[in-house]
């Protein structure tokens, strides 16, 4: 998996602050504490956050927890997926924190004539950047002239947080090498778009390409056939969220790019907001497969709540 950090999708802002009561001559008038964590996050894992937020809440009737637009807030915490984030943001940071992961699969509207074409000759790694991305003007073998192989309209996102970076990413390109028209907005639409083109070819997220509640595939779309083992062939022909999620947290398949999804942390970090992360990587866990994302491996998550009870310590040590 590659681990860069390039521009664009998932950003979630975490802040918590306090307020007290007013105080006269050392006496508490009217004490509240009220704990707020600040949450921005975009939209493909909205429903994720919702859902972290209720059950949080009910276990933390002192914390009130909220989506956010825009704005940012005093010592707040990135939540960054891997090969869409710009790389300064990171390296301003000083701790990354895993808490699970996002796959990304190729897919067309139900009309479409490929995937038949497709079953033939499946989509190995080079059909996959003949047919999705531009080809290099450097290259030894490039020909200017040379009439496209396949019959297809490319569409990606344009937005500030789409997946097309990491796509493009994991195949050794940039989103500029991306063929076709580019569609503005959440990348949810991508769908929208090759439903209505009969040509049309895509990518998307594994809880955009498939409903979470049937976990069936959505509708109007089909999936483009991958040059992959039978038996993974099998699984993906299936059509089924759990069925696929299971392959990919087991199975390394190159074809198909696998993400983490993290929380980037500041220099200073607030006590409440640790012990929120920490609730993310264990009672948390149990609701990442619901909405369509990964969980990481047994090491990794142990890793990643390690790390979190390091920062507490170190809290506790310089109070």
């Amino acid at each position: 998996m590659n681990r860069k950090v390039l521009t664009l999708s998932l950003i979630a802002l975490i802040t918590i602050s306090s307020s007290v009561g007013a105080q006269i001559a050392g006496v508490i008038i009217n004490p509240v504490q009220q704990e707020v964590v600040y949450i921005k996050g975009v939209k493909f894992v909205d429903a994720l956050l919702e859902k972290w937020i209720s059950e949080y809440s009910k276990e933390h009737p002192g914390i009130s927890l909220s989506i956010t637009g825009k704005e940012a807030h005093e010592h707040s915490i990135e939540v960054v997926p891997f090969g869409i984030q710009d790389d300064s943001v990171v390296q301003a940071q000083t701790t990354i924190v895993s808490f699970g992961k996002y796959a990304i699969l190729p897919i067309a509207g139900r009309n479409n004539a490929l995937p038949d074409e497709f079953k033939k000759k499946k989509l190995n790694e080079k059909r996959i950047k003949e047919l999705f991305f531009e080809k290099d003007a450097l290259a030894d073998d490039y020909e200017p002239n040379k009439k496209e192989k396949y019959d297809a309209t490319v569409y990606s996102g344009n937005g500030s947080y789409s997946i097309a970076r990491s796509f493009a990413g994991h195949f050794g390109y940039e989103t500029i090498d991306l063929k076709g028209k580019k569609i503005a907005g959440d990348d949810i639409y991508l769908n929208n778009a090759v439903k209505k083109d009969d040509k049309g070819v895509s990518f998307n997220n594994l809880n955009y390409v498939f409903n979470t509640e049937s976990r069936k595939l959505n509708d109007g779309i089909v999936l483009l056939p991958l040059d992959v083992k039978k038996e993974y062939a099998e699984i993906l022909d299936a059509l089924n969220l759990d069925k696929t999620i299971d392959l990919l947290e087991n199975r390394n398949i190159n074809l198909i790019p696998v993400e983490e999804l993290t929380f980037v942390l500041p220099k200073k970090v607030n006590p409440e907001i640790l012990r929120f992360l920490e609730w993310t990587l264990s009672k948390g866990q149990d609701y990442i497969h619901s909405f369509g994302f990964l969980q990481l491996d047994t090491k990794t998550l142990a890793q990643q709540r390690k790390q979190i009870s390091d920062i507490g310590t170190k809290l506790l040590v310089n109070k």
